[in-house]
């Protein structure tokens, strides 16, 4: 893939001392273990992962739950998981619970500093009515699956398809790593540039289930 995505892992808003304010990638890899990348672990080859990290910030005390749905509500909320009750599972694909709707989210706060916000790849913060899904809750756009888990190609979980464009639902015609990069390009290329964006990039690897593209 001829595709190239820059993240910004620490990020400060402010009004008054920020005179322009920064295009931000967010990327997440899920369930990337410690010792699975080369500038960790000089047995795995990872240029591209080893080039981020020696020119950007490496937090080496900077700790999330070990499971999806705390985590991620904890980076968009900027509240402990305990402080939101989702400190100690998942957001089950059949469960009638979602993230609080009573917590700003990241993109909500950065629309109001003028940001475009896209959101690509795994949500898992519910779906059990529209209000707990990400373009309401400040995404100017969405395409990626709302559960934790699901098939790289065909978008299946529990026999059900589970990806959309918005809210269209869709199904890709190619790995799902691939069909997230070549959103990521898109939005990249094609944004007017006067503009902040933020993207938010949670990728669906390396979590299971382990299934490696066909390259």
């Amino acid at each position: 893939m001829d595709v190239f995505v820059y993240g910004l892992l620490l990020l400060t808003l402010s009004k008054c001392v920020v005179s322009k304010s920064p295009h931000i990638v967010f990327i997440v890899a899920d369930d990337l273990g410690w010792n699975d990348v080369g500038f960790h672990n000089p047995a795995i080859i990872s240029p591209n992962i080893n080039y981020l990290a020696k020119h950007g910030m490496i937090l080496n005390n900077s700790y999330v739950q070990p499971v999806c749905s705390p985590s991620r509500n904890a980076f968009l909320s900027g509240f402990y998981p305990f402080k939101s009750g989702l400190q100690n599972f998942v957001i089950l694909p059949q469960a009638p619970s979602c993230a609080p709707l009573n917590r700003t989210f990241l993109p909500q706060k950065l629309k109001e500093l003028g940001y475009a916000t896209h959101m690509i790849g795994k949500w898992h913060l519910g779906m059990c009515k529209w209000e707990c899904t990400p373009t309401y809750r400040g995404f100017d756009t969405f395409y990626g699956y709302y559960n934790g888990q699901e098939d790289y190609y065909n978008y299946t979980v529990l026999n059900g398809s589970d990806f959309r464009d918005n809210k269209e639902p869709i199904r890709p015609n190619e790995y799902s790593t691939y069909a997230y990069a070549r959103r990521a390009d898109k939005i990249i290329t094609q944004h007017n540039k006067s503009q902040p964006m933020f993207l938010y990039l949670p990728f669906q690897s390396v979590h299971e289930p382990i299934q490696v593209s066909g390259h």
